[in-house]
């Protein structure tokens, strides 16, 4: 079995399984409630972490062909991220170079030829060039060469596709060496299937910490996928500045004396991964979700969820299977239980009834989270 640091977590809730491993220890971080509502904090969370860190809009087998592009704002930026003709994929500004006019006006997947600007029609390439201007010889000095669509900078790693909004980036140094556990769980492998897009009126961080405990799984998700998991058996580690988390599977009690080799990764416990800040990776036993958040103000993020499959399907039933694995998970699970509580949360935020928000043992996860965000800010 490859990567080792991975499979630990695992070999860890097995020993745990056995009766024989320790269990979490007693400790409490308070978050003020400040850090959940201060518009001038989030501003800073944003400049910070951010517009000047690689951040994962999505996974590469979303735009298969040419032409195939994502429309987004989410950072408060008009962006296009699309696949050129020689296959490469790139994010451009979503703004004319002549007078600002956005080029695509909806938000969302598309197929695109070209870039027009509905304006004056000036027209772009797929690769962001400057192609062709509408009576350019009335223009004094004009470099065509000059005036292509603003480029990001824009990589695909481990079959996600990275962008920043300022600066160099450099992913490999952000991974810090996660790109084994993106190769371990087949990260590359795997296809588009689902995604929702939506708006929810609370800030990051609570969604954050409604995936950073396992605290909850089996009390809030008891109508749901709570049954399938034993009470709060969970195992973190800090890869970098991400946090690599695996919650125990019920299977997990048939793994004790089962030889390394024969530890079914995805079937005896649920991976999940922070990658700071703001993307959440689960790998559930036969598919993988994608969580990316972006804040638009202190109380109102947006939560892109994507759902990847090892493979198309092959058959009407197993299209099927994936279209209710999706909505039970994207509406019954994420938007029903997680989204549910994390709005409701900051729904008390103005109360007054808390000046903190209070994390213990179970939720070691998450008090790393917030001091790494404690550290950027400081």
């Amino acid at each position: 079995m490859s990567h080792e640091p991975a499979i630990n977590l695992l070999k860890r809730l097995v020993t745990r399984a056995a009766g024989e491993g320790p269990e979490p220890q007693p400790m409490s971080l308070h978050v003020p409630v400040s850090s959940y509502t201060d518009p001038a904090r989030f501003e800073r969370e944003r400049q910070r972490l951010f517009l000047r860190r690689p951040l994962i809009v999505g996974h590469e087998s979303q735009l298969p062909e040419a032409g195939d592009a994502l429309v987004f704002d989410w950072l408060g930026l008009p962006l296009i991220t699309l696949r050129d003709r020689d296959g490469n994929i790139g994010t451009f500004k979503n703004v004319c170079r002549h007078r600002g006019m956005r080029l695509v006006q909806d938000e969302g997947r598309t197929t695109l030829r070209s870039l027009v600007c509905p304006y004056h029609q000036w027209t772009y390439g797929l690769d962001g060039g400057l192609r062709n201007v509408p009576r350019s010889e009335t223009f004094d000095g004009l470099d065509t060469a000059q005036m292509g669509l603003v480029a990001l900078p824009c990589e695909v790693r481990g079959g996600l596709i990275w962008i920043q909004a300022e600066g160099a980036m450099d992913v490999d140094s952000h991974l810090a060496g996660l790109g084994a556990d993106l190769e371990l769980f087949d990260m590359p492998g795997f296809r588009f299937c689902a995604s929702n897009v939506r708006t929810v009126d609370c800030n990051w961080k609570l969604i954050q910490d409604a995936f950073l405990d396992g605290y909850h799984v089996v009390r809030l998700h008891k109508n749901t996928v709570g049954s399938f998991f034993p009470d709060s058996m969970a195992e973190s580690d800090q890869v970098g500045d991400h946090i690599r988390s695996a919650v125990a599977r019920n299977e997990i009690f048939d793994a004790p004396g089962l030889a390394d080799e024969a530890l079914d990764i995805r079937r005896l416990a649920t991976y999940s991964y922070t990658v700071f800040p703001n993307v959440v990776l689960v790998f559930h036993p036969d598919y993988t979700s994608i969580i990316s958040l972006f804040p638009k103000s202190a109380e109102q993020t947006v939560f892109a969820h994507t759902m990847l499959t090892p493979h198309a399907p092959t058959s009407e039933e197993e299209k099927d299977h994936f279209r209710r694995s999706f909505e039970l998970i994207d509406q019954g699970v994420f938007q029903a239980e997680d989204i549910f509580v994390s709005v409701g949360a900051q729904k008390g935020m103005h109360s007054g009834a808390n000046e903190s928000l209070l994390f213990g043992g179970l939720e070691e996860s998450a008090i790393r989270f917030h001091n790494i965000v404690e550290r950027e800010l400081a």
